[in-house]
């Protein structure tokens, strides 16, 4: 009888836990870890963020751009949302603005391995490889199976000797057949960073 007491208390404390954890669910306030407790503001903030990561993995960019400046617009420090803002930016070819996003990302979290991923990407196609290999570096630390992040490392490597051995000013910019490639990982980055979010 008493172990099927302690079994209740077991249960009934897991769900006082989990009841405060979805409560009290941060939502990313920049380079504060205190939970920001849900509104009905932050509500709308983390519907229009979903809204927008369903749009992209739907390939409908604009769209997805609209609903992740929404959320952003509600909530402006979500880092998950700036974090897709800059993949979407990175596929739609503004690269100079998918790094602005990322960076706006990092500032109020580091350790989102998609915000330093999208960073490189951003930074390939503006030609500062050396910076882009950095940052997919950064990624590879913070979630080493990142695919996505060698495959930009790699990249980034490449062309950064490539324009080492054949100019002295670099001016190689990420072949164009590389751009959807790129692209793609980038949103399925911010996907995945959308899945881990809803779980």
């Amino acid at each position: 009888m008493r172990e099927l007491n302690y079994k209740k208390t077991g249960i009934i404390a897991c769900i006082v836990i989990a009841f405060v954890l979805i409560v009290a669910i941060p939502v990313s306030a920049a380079g504060n870890d205190t939970p920001i407790f849900m509104s009905g503001q932050n509500i709308d903030a983390i519907k229009a963020y979903n809204n927008g990561s369903e749009l992209a993995s739907l390939g409908k960019f604009q769209d997805a751009l609209a609903e992740t400046e929404k959320a952003l617009s509600i909530q402006p420090n979500f880092t998950l949302a700036l974090t897709q803002k800059a993949g979407i930016l990175n596929v739609m070819g503004k690269y100079q603005d998918a790094l602005n996003a990322a960076d706006a990302a990092i500032a109020g979290n580091s350790n989102i391995s998609e915000a330093w991923l999208n960073r490189a990407d951003a930074l390939v196609h503006l030609g500062n490889y050396q910076d882009a290999i950095d940052s997919a570096n950064r990624a590879l630390a913070i979630d080493p199976t990142l695919e996505a992040a060698k495959t930009t490392k790699l990249l980034a490597t490449k062309l950064l000797a490539n324009s080492a051995s054949t100019s002295p000013v670099p001016t190689t910019k990420a072949p164009a057949s590389l751009v959807p490639v790129i692209g793609a990982l980038a949103v399925a980055g911010c996907v995945a960073g959308y899945r881990k979010f809803r779980k």
